[in-house]
Parts: structure tokens; sequence; C-alpha cells
């Protein structure tokens, strides 16, 4: 396909852009009642939610610096997708600002009656205090949006002049981000999550969030650029080799995934301290065992045994299916990490847990499709779009 032939806009129907607004102000409308009613449901599921939102974004700015960094030139033709994703990390960093003000409803360790009489948490009020907890997450937020917002700028940029320099930039830029961000999300993670049970600590937990935040990521860019082939845009674009690669990339991830899931699990089962050991027995104590077993089966087993052999990874309706599981592990897993803290007892999942999830996920597509629609489809001055077009032309 010659460069001047390539489609120059997406144009999202409009009906769908008003469903998504609806459905997300529905969402929106639902927490809020929720907050008022059964606040600790209402503001763990709206942490979790939100958790998600970010994740993509975050994810959609690890896969663009990957590909800059490591220099690979098969997905250019598809990064407005990611880059246009990113937007919505400004929109989830303001609703997790927010949450600082519920920090004492949210986090044991906020409560000052509870602090004399607790010596662990005495040990760790160093860290575990509103005023750096604030501090860090606004540190944390800042510099996600200070480079994700430059490293597209730039990308865009380039579509004006031509120059290499922004490219080059990009690329230097991305090395940073790339350890700055390692560093900024292991922390967030423990921050935002793990100190939901103060008491129990992981060390790979980090790392943990980390591989599931980008797995999914990579599952929704997946499922964006397949969605975009079915409503036209990358109809000539899209080959089974890009599919290739994202589905080798989702596999590959997915099983990383579960090498460090079962590497916690074993490091606590063999530690057997009380305070770690606590975690594990809790998930599988009644019907805490499903979300563990099915958590397992949504992030890895589905996906392994769906994405082994290579003609599924080409396929477009099953990379689509096996995305779309990919998407609801993700909400298992998160669902599983956090609400144990807010629901002692069984599992519950009703209006209350799918009301934020679902204005999570309607504001992240109305975001990605209103952002494609503002900017050029293809980054048409990229020097590797030429390898990534020719992929199987």
């Amino acid at each position: 396909m010659n460069i001047q032939d390539l489609p120059k806009h997406f144009e999202p129907s409009v009906q769908i852009m008003k469903n998504l607004l609806y459905l997300c102000g529905i969402g929106v409308a639902v927490t809020i009642i929720g907050i008022f009613f059964v606040p600790d449901r209402a503001l763990g599921n709206l942490l979790l939610a939100n958790y998600y939102l970010l994740g993509l974004g975050l994810a959609a700015i690890i896969f663009i610096t990957m590909l800059y960094v490591s220099n690979a030139g098969w997905a250019t033709a598809i990064r407005r997708v990611p880059e246009a994703m990113t937007s919505v990390i400004p929109v989830a960093a303001l609703v997790m600002l927010a949450l600082m003000f519920f920090i004492p409803y949210i986090y044991e360790w906020s409560h000052v009656e509870v602090l004399p009489h607790d010596e662990m948490l005495q040990e760790k009020s160093g860290w575990l205090n509103i005023p750096l907890f604030v501090v860090r997450t606004v540190v944390y937020l800042a510099l996600w949006i200070f480079f994700a917002m430059y490293i597209v700028k730039l990308s865009r940029k380039q579509d004006n002049n031509g120059n290499i320099k922004p490219y080059t930039r990009s690329k230097t830029a991305s090395a940073i981000f790339l350890v700055i961000f390692a560093i900024t999300f292991s922390f967030a993670s423990i921050d935002w999550i793990m100190s939901l049970e103060p008491h129990w600590y992981s060390t790979i937990f980090g790392i943990y969030n980390i591989i599931g935040t980008f797995l999914n990521g990579l599952a929704v860019i997946t499922l964006m650029v397949i969605l975009l082939k079915r409503m036209g845009p990358f109809q000539h674009i899209l080959t089974e080799e890009h599919l290739h690669s994202l589905g080798k990339l989702i596999f590959a991830f997915s099983t990383f995934w579960m090498y460090i899931w079962f590497s916690q699990y074993l490091l606590i089962w063999y530690a057997n301290i009380p305070e770690e050991a606590s975690y594990m027995v809790h998930r599988q104590e009644g019907s805490w065992l499903i979300f563990t077993i099915v958590n397992v089966i949504f992030n890895w087993v589905i996906p392994f045994i769906a994405l082994l052999p290579a003609w599924t990874k080409k396929s477009e309706g099953f990379l689509l299916r096996v995305c779309i599981i990919i998407m609801v592990g993700h909400w298992i897993d998160l669902f599983w990490m956090i609400m144990p803290s807010f629901m002692k007892d069984a599992p519950v999942v009703n209006i209350w847990e799918l009301a934020p999830l679902m204005s999570a996920i309607c504001a992240f597509f109305y975001l990605t499709f209103k952002t494609l629609s503002k900017y050029k489809l293809i980054p048409i001055n990229d020097p590797l779009l030429i390898e990534s077009l020719s992929q199987s032309h």
C-alpha cells in the first residue's frame, strides 16, 4: 500500500459515542449513590475500576516505549491506537486524587485509634502515613502524565515536518520512562493495593502488578486494532503478521503472569509466615476459592491453550475472544487482590461492583475513540512505517 493511500482520519459513530457517554454517566451516578449508602464496597470498587482504567493508559505507553527502545517497526502502523489510549491517564489520575479524600474509609493504617495497639503498623508508619501517601501519589501520577504526553506529542509532531529528531528524542525519553515506571508503579501498587492489608507483604507484588497490567493492555490494544479493522480504517493495514506478533506477546506475558503468580504463592506457602500466609488462606476459604481458581483459568489456562497453535494467533475472531477473556480475567485478578479487604466473608458481585467497572470501560472507549478522531490515524513520517506496512504485503 502506498503512503498516499493510507487512511487519514477515523470518525467514530455518533450514536456509539452517545451510548458510551450515557452508560458512563449511569455508572458514575450509581457509584456516587453507593458511596453514600454502601461506602466500603463502593469505594473499594471505585479504586478497583480506576486502577483498571489507569492501567490501560499506562500499558499503552509501555507498549509504545518498548517499540522505541527495541527499534521495532512491525507495530508502527497501529501505534496511534496505544497513543490514543494514553488519553485516559489524566482522567484516571483525577479520580485517584479524589480517592485521597477517602483514605480513612479505605485504608486501615490511617486509623489513628488503631496505631497505638498495633506494633507492626507503628513500624510501617514512617511510610504509611496520609501526608506522605498523598505526596507519593501526586508524584507517581505527575511523572506518568508528563512522559505519556511528551512521547505522544513527539510522535504527532513528526507528522508535520518529517524530521528525524522527534523519533530520536522519543527513544531517549522511552528508555528513561521505562526505568522510572518500573520503580514508581511498583511503589504505587504497594501503596494503593498491598497496603489495603497492611500486615501482609510480598517482595514481588510490584512486578506481579506490572505484568498483569501490561497483559491486559496488550489484550485491549489487540481488541482495538481488530475493531478498527472491522470498522474500516485498518482494513488494508492490519495483517495476519500483525495479529501474530500481538498474539505472541499476549501468549508470552500470560505465561509470565502465571510464573509470577505461582512464584508468589510458592514463596508464601514455603515460608509459612503468619502475616504472609493469612493473605492466601483467606483467598482459599469459601467462595473466594472460586475466584482464585477462575483467576488462573482466565489469565493463563485459557490464553495458553488457545494461543498455543500458530494459526490461532493469526485468527482475528479467535484472538478477539481471547482478548475479552483476558480483560475479564484482569478484573477478576484485581477483585481477588482488592475486595477481600472490604468483603470479610463471601464475595458479592452486583450493581455496586459492576457500575464503576462499566463507567471505566465506557470512559476508556469514549476517550480513545475521541482522541483517535482528532489526529492522523497513521504516523506517516515515521522512519519505520514502511517496515510495518510491508508485513506480509
